[in-house]
């Protein structure tokens, strides 16, 4: 879905302080179509079935327990279409996304840290079993298949990434923490001393299981094997129940958009 940033754009859209789209449309969507979103580099950006919520967090990079705000933006979805008036980079995308819900949706928050339930993520008992990667070529923060400014970097991105399944080559371990964090519903924080990339191929059943007191016996059922377990057995990994700091967007002000 990312798409080859044109360089020449680049100064023309920077000079922007608040970067918006050219044209933009967003509707409630009544009738449940897929969840879709494309977006990244290029020349658009779109989604559908998409909550409140959803957007937010796309839009300021963040997962769903790190949004307070008022229930409805959780059940009522709504499709975007909308397009920059020269393609733009991933980053500036975000900036144009976040000013589309400034002006549509009337957002306003601010950022607060907050002690919350985290989980660290350390090196099981038993050892490692992930594998470093033969490719260990720098990345840029949370762009692992291209910088923040388009540039484009070697490998990293998951190539399967579904609910019970995460598996791909050379993905940095950033990356590994933070996508970890989506299915646990809580910050994960790397207590592993490990940097670099790995190869990984992980199975688990969503939502199984419980955080476990201990490590687990072997269960060599991916099917029946929580997150928690599959881990350890896998990639000889463990998750520590534990609290820290966590940056959650509050929302002060939001109201539902009119279609467009």
């Amino acid at each position: 879905m990312r798409r080859l940033l044109l360089l020449a754009t680049l100064p023309l859209l920077a000079q922007s302080p608040d970067p918006k789209f050219e044209v933009a449309s967003v509707k409630p969507n009544v009738i449940n179509d897929p969840m879709d979103y494309r977006g990244g580099a290029g020349a658009v950006l779109s989604g559908r079935n998409i909550p409140a919520l959803g957007w937010i967090q796309i839009a300021y990079g963040v997962k769903d327990f790190q949004i307070a705000g008022p229930a409805w933006i959780s059940s009522e979805k709504f499709d975007i279409d909308a397009k920059p008036a020269q393609p733009a980079s991933a980053p500036q995308m975000l900036a144009m996304l976040k000013s589309l819900l400034a002006d549509r949706f009337h957002l306003t928050l601010h950022h607060e840290t907050k002690q919350l339930p985290v989980y660290d993520l350390v090196v099981a008992r038993r050892g490692l079993k992930m594998k470093p990667s033969k490719d260990q070529s720098p990345w840029a923060g949370d762009f692992p298949n291209g910088s923040p400014d388009g540039r484009p970097t070697t490998g990293g991105g998951p190539s399967e990434l579904a609910p019970g399944r995460l598996a791909g080559k050379a993905v940095p371990m950033t990356i590994i923490v933070n996508l970890l964090a989506g299915p646990l519903g809580r910050p994960v924080v790397n207590k592993t001393g490990l940097t670099g990339r790995f190869d990984l191929d992980l199975r688990y059943t969503p939502g199984s299981g419980q955080a476990p007191s201990g490590d687990t016996a072997p269960d060599d059922d991916p099917r029946t094997a929580s997150l928690f377990t599959s881990l350890q057995e896998q990639l000889g990994l463990k998750l520590e129940p534990s609290k820290g700091p966590v940056d959650v967007l509050v929302i002060d002000h939001i109201e539902r958009p009119s279609a467009n």
